[in-house]
């Protein structure tokens, strides 16, 4: 496929590009990666004159293909990207820099968490910001940079902005080691609105401190499915041994949701010893669908392994949403119909939240 598609010139990538009357081809998808600075040039010249619909669906299949290529970099394009006047390009540009550590990204997501007029742009913008607080604890972004991204981060979650803004600053800061985040993540906790819960834990779950094992494991039958999936997940990310009954008891065929079967299983492989490993080899005995069988080999997997905390990105709110490939014939359509806000974050809510790979990393 790459030896094909590199091949052809890139203007030819971009004719094809510019043609709605046929589907675009998937094997030229790969020449996004890495583009060069002339072939970037030449996408930017003719990117105005691409159909609203066919530019989107663009970046949803970029996003598909890197969610499943480990060797691609899109990192240059969705720069670009986060110039488009569509809200929803912006957003999944975003969610193609997830990956990134260049510290070229940390400007433009702060000007979009400050200045974006569309508030999941802002909120998208914001998680985007979270790996880039956990490289600064790794030092491996300067300490300049990192005051800059909390303080802006910081202002967010004690500020006005809608809740969802609020709640995506949060979760990103939780890998911050700041002192007040403490007290920010407590009150986040103590909210009675479910969605304030869930994002505390997914705080928790980033904060590395065992700390917070009492209010991740009474949240572990929360009677909010969301909240208790963020709990497993936290549990596993602090592989909290006190964890492993409880989970096991949702495991034992009682706990009918897939979504928190699927993220007990995997918080066991993270927290891993002889009795969640013993567990788990039990269950691909006995696993419910075939599914569920490949996801506790994949479990089992990352229990043998050396590569930490995954994460399962349940609840990610910069995830723009893994959609399929639609570059369909479009002759009498120039974009997609949202009426308003609402029904793009209906997408948002319902397409995001689940459908993630569990075994990425970033959580």
């Amino acid at each position: 496929m790459t030896s094909n598609s590199n091949s052809v010139t890139f203007q030819a990538v971009l004719d094809e590009l510019s043609t709605n009357s046929k589907s675009f081809p998937a094997s030229y998808l790969n020449r996004f990666s890495d583009i060069s600075r002339d072939d970037l040039a030449l996408l930017k010249s003719i990117w105005p004159n691409i159909k609203p619909k066919r530019r989107l669906s663009l970046v949803e299949d970029l996003i598909k293909f890197n969610e499943n290529n480990t060797i691609v970099c899109f990192d240059d394009v969705a720069l670009f990207f986060l110039k488009d006047d569509d809200f929803r390009i912006r957003s999944g540009a975003i969610r193609l820099l997830r990956e990134s550590e260049d510290p070229r990204v940390i400007e433009p997501l702060i000007s979009l968490v400050e200045h974006d007029k569309q508030f999941l742009v802002r909120a998208a913008a914001a998680g985007g910001l979270g790996a880039f607080v956990l490289l600064g604890e790794l030092d491996k972004i300067s300490p300049e940079k990192l005051a800059h991204i909390e303080r802006v981060l910081l202002a967010r979650i004690t500020g006005t902005d809608d809740d969802l803004v609020r709640r995506s600053a949060l979760e990103a800061m939780g890998y911050s080691s700041r002192k007040e985040m403490e007290r920010l993540i407590t009150d986040a906790f103590e909210e009675t609105d479910p969605d304030w819960i869930a994002s505390a834990l997914v705080a928790m779950g980033r904060s590395a401190s065992e700390e917070w094992e009492m209010h991740i494991l009474r949240s572990l039958f929360h009677p909010d499915m969301v909240v208790r999936i963020e709990a497993i997940r936290a549990a596993g990310a602090l592989s909290l041994n006190r964890a492993v009954e409880p989970m096991l008891e949702m495991l034992d065929g009682t706990e009918p949701n897939k979504e928190v079967r699927f993220a007990a299983i995997w918080s066991l492989s993270e927290i891993g010893g002889e009795k969640a490993n013993a567990a788990l080899e039990s269950m691909l005995d006995n696993a419910l669908t075939d599914e569920e069988a490949e996801f506790i080999e994949d479990a089992i997997d990352n229990a043998g392994s050396d590569s930490g905390s995954l994460g399962l990105g349940f609840l990610d709110l910069n995830d723009l949403g893994n959609t399929s490939s639609r570059f369909t014939d479009q002759d009498d359509e120039d974009d997609l119909e949202y009426n308003d806000d609402e029904d793009f974050l209906d997408e948002f809510d319902d397409e995001a939240d689940y459908d993630e790979d569990y075994s990425s990393t970033g959580q």
